[in-house]
């Protein structure tokens, strides 16, 4: 048997195959695979790896995936290797589109969030292509269909939180998909509930489809009326997550200036104002320059809080052009003295140019293979 190497960390490879040996402790190794079942590395998704799968082994396990064969585990880990595979530029971005298709049959909760993070992933690719967009908007709508049919707007008697957790995510989906129905029956539950009545798993969700597709000023105006009268916490987060997903730029303009109206957001809110803002791809531009505009008052409400590094860290995780890359590092490489934000502006950076990166390379076949669906 192969001695553990003075310079690599064991690793257990969890075979589906017993010819494989049940620790790496070399680089490589290179065995005769006979079985006529697919290989399959990681079983159980307990090792500290991602399996990067050739493209005919891949397709095997596709296959498997198409027939039903595979547990609900089975099914999140291939979603999710896939997914980060892509991130980090090991894989096409594009794999993920046909594969998102062969989970049009899930009804399980946990593989329905990964399915919403993959889509998620794709969404960074599409925001200068509206015929791009479209195609994704229809996938997600097209792979939710089935499951929202079956489980409707309304808890059903004795159903798991699990089950409850699933019509979220896919009312959720549903939504971004533009459903004409859906979008109507958000808008009908809006009118007639309160909003501390609406179900609090989807209060958020109707409140920002509302928002997005139903505007008026007087909306946004009780929204906001709503949001500093309320005692409740949980009600506030809802409303402030619905009407910081507007698509209206003064609507944006007017949320930031209360951000730092400390009678309407408590200082302790802020973060999360700027965070759905800043990620919210119509209110980027004007909310990284809320964020350039307004330092010294960031700067005085959190330099001695714990919270004072999360704006360079959101800033980060949603600015996707060279513009914006060089205005990042303008502003904030000066602020790097200061130690509490020395370490998350350098990751900050890096964190942009690898997404800008993968971008430029993926984007085009992406789009292509959003255009062929």
């Amino acid at each position: 048997p192969h001695q553990p190497s003075d310079k690599l960390w064991p690793t257990p490879l969890n075979a589906s195959d017993p010819q494989l040996p049940s620790l790496l402790t070399e680089k490589e190794v290179s065995i005769p695979y006979k079985s006529e079942t697919p290989l399959r590395l990681n079983v159980g998704d307990s090792a500290h790896f991602i399996t990067h799968y050739d493209t005919a082994l891949f397709a095997r396990r596709v296959e498997e995936l198409k027939s039903n064969t595979l547990t609900p585990l089975d099914r999140v880990q291939l979603l999710h290797e896939q997914t980060l595979l892509a991130r980090g530029g090991i894989v096409p971005t594009a794999i993920l589109i046909p594969l998102l298709d062969a989970y049009k049959n899930e009804d399980t909760e946990p593989v329905w969030d990964m399915i919403s993070l993959a889509i998620n992933e794709l969404k960074k690719f599409i925001e200068a292509d509206a015929e791009a967009e479209q195609k994704l908007r229809a996938l997600a709508g097209n792979l939710a269909r089935a499951q929202y049919e079956r489980l409707g707007w309304e808890p059903q008697p004795n159903e798991t939180e699990s089950q409850a957790k699933l019509r979220t995510t896919i009312i959720s989906l549903m939504v971004y998909g533009e459903d004409a129905t859906v979008l109507e029956t958000a808008k009908q539950t809006y009118d007639t509930h309160k909003l501390e009545d609406l179900n609090p798993e989807l209060r958020p969700l109707i409140i920002g489809a509302v928002v997005r597709h139903y505007p008026s000023e007087q909306l946004i105006t009780n929204l906001i009326e709503a949001y500093a009268s309320t005692s409740s916490s949980d009600l506030q987060q809802d409303i402030a997550s619905g009407l910081t997903s507007t698509k209206d730029p003064a609507v944006i303009t007017r949320l930031l200036s209360l951000i730092t109206d400390a009678k309407t957001v408590r200082p302790q809110d802020a973060t999360h104002w700027f965070v759905w803002l800043i990620r919210n791809r119509n209110g980027r531009a004007l909310t990284w320059k809320w964020l350039r505009d307004n330092w010294g008052w960031i700067e005085t409400t959190f330099g001695s809080d714990k919270s004072y590094d999360d704006f360079p860290r959101y800033a980060a995780t949603a600015l996707v052009t060279d513009e914006q890359l060089q205005e990042y590092k303008s502003f904030f490489t000066p602020l790097q003295k200061e130690p509490a934000l020395t370490r998350v502006i350098s990751i900050g950076i890096s964190e942009i140019e690898g997404r800008i990166e993968l971008i430029k390379r993926d984007s085009p076949a992406v789009l292509q293979a959003l255009r062929n669906l």
